[in-house]
């Protein structure tokens, strides 16, 4: 039986279908919205914490000498023990001053007796008020040589200016030392300091961060750690900052405080790694932000930029950026204003316009922190 013209057409249009399909592949028709996860600029987003290698040293140090030359006598104590005010440390021989001391006492009487008779007899007129006043100016003289001579054998004793640790002691017993020559180095170690150094490009947000705590705006957390001491955070505060670059590493120094644990021994010299907080500016305004890196992209003249969302179209754009620095947590970037919504993750597949949708597990918007 032949197959009327009916079959044979039906049987060509399914051939030319199963050519075409077999032969391209259609395109799918784009996504009406992306999903995306987000990072809201502001409030806790805007807390950017940075990480520094900072040096330990005590609150308060000094090199102590005697002020006068002389041999050691007694050296009352050892390389770290504790010393109260006040206390003595070491002794010089005072033969020597004492000797000289004497002298001036004598000298001292005999200007003194004479200056007394002085007194009397000018009165009388026996004397003129020329010799009067020469008899007058050498018991002066007398005065001040013997208050210098009970000065200098009272500097034949070293004693702690303040209550500290002996760090170091630089001489032997019975050595010859001269005036001003360190003896011991004293270290107050009740607190502690640890000094960073700042990039240039961290010194203005630092400057703002410190305003907002000096007015109560805000709190930044700043603490040390210690890779001997495990899952223990220390305390820190300001205690100055440079306003002047180091002329090599063009960084600012920045020296903060801390209260020496009672447990631990941390001492001089150690390392510890200093976390500070660097607060975006609560007035709003452009604020520096540390953002994952699959936030940040490249535009077509591989310029860095992000993709920020409007909260009212939900729909994205983009946005240049200038991306400062690099680390383990992120990248840190400005060119932001607070309150604004950055895609963090999904930015690769994102146009200019595209709608999306906020994933769960990202941040929502919110309103920007007074």
């Amino acid at each position: 039986m032949r197959p009327t013209n009916s079959a044979l057409l039906a049987c060509s249009l399914i051939a030319s279908t199963l050519l075409i399909s077999c032969g391209e592949e259609q395109p799918l028709p784009p996504p009406a919205s992306r999903p995306v996860k987000t990072m809201l600029v502001g409030g806790i987003s805007a807390v950017d914490t940075r990480q520094f290698p900072g040096t330990v040293d005590a609150i308060q140090k000094a090199e102590l000498a005697f002020r006068v030359d002389g041999k050691l006598k007694e050296i009352l104590v050892k390389e770290g023990e504790l010393v109260k005010q006040g206390q003595v440390l070491a002794r010089l021989d005072p033969t020597d001053y004492q000797i000289v001391l004497n002298d001036r006492k004598a000298t001292f009487a005999t200007a003194e007796a004479n200056y007394e008779r002085a007194k009397k007899l000018v009165e009388k007129g026996a004397i003129s008020r020329v010799d009067h006043d020469k008899i007058r100016a050498d018991y002066f003289t007398a005065k001040a040589s013997l208050d210098a001579a009970e000065q200098n054998l009272e500097y034949t004793t070293l004693k702690a200016t303040f209550p500290g640790y002996i760090a170091k002691r630089y001489v032997e017993n019975y050595e010859e030392v001269s005036k001003k020559q360190a003896i011991f180095m004293l270290q107050d170690l009740s607190e502690l300091e640890i000094s960073i150094d700042v990039p240039e490009s961290l010194m203005i947000q630092l400057r703002k961060s410190t305003d907002a705590v000096n007015k109560g705006r805000t709190a930044r957390k700043m603490f040390a750690v210690f890779d001997q001491i495990k899952d223990m955070e220390f305390p820190l505060t300001l205690k100055e900052v440079s306003t002047t670059a180091d002329v090599n590493t063009s960084t600012f120094k920045v020296t903060l405080k801390m209260k020496h644990p009672n447990n631990y021994n941390i001492l001089p010299g150690m390392t510890a790694t200093v976390f500070a907080e660097v607060f975006a500016d609560e007035r709003g305004g452009e604020v520096t932000v540390n953002l994952p890196i699959s936030a940040v992209v490249s535009d077509p003249e591989k310029n860095p930029r992000v993709w920020v969302v409007d909260q009212d179209t939900m729909t994205v754009s983009p946005r240049p950026v200038k991306a400062d620095m690099l680390s383990s947590s992120g990248i840190s970037v400005s060119g932001l204003d607070a309150g604004e919504l950055v895609v963090t993750a999904g930015a690769a597949f994102l146009s200019d316009g595209m709608k999306v949708t906020l994933l769960q597990t990202g941040e929502q918007p919110a309103e920007q922190p007074e």
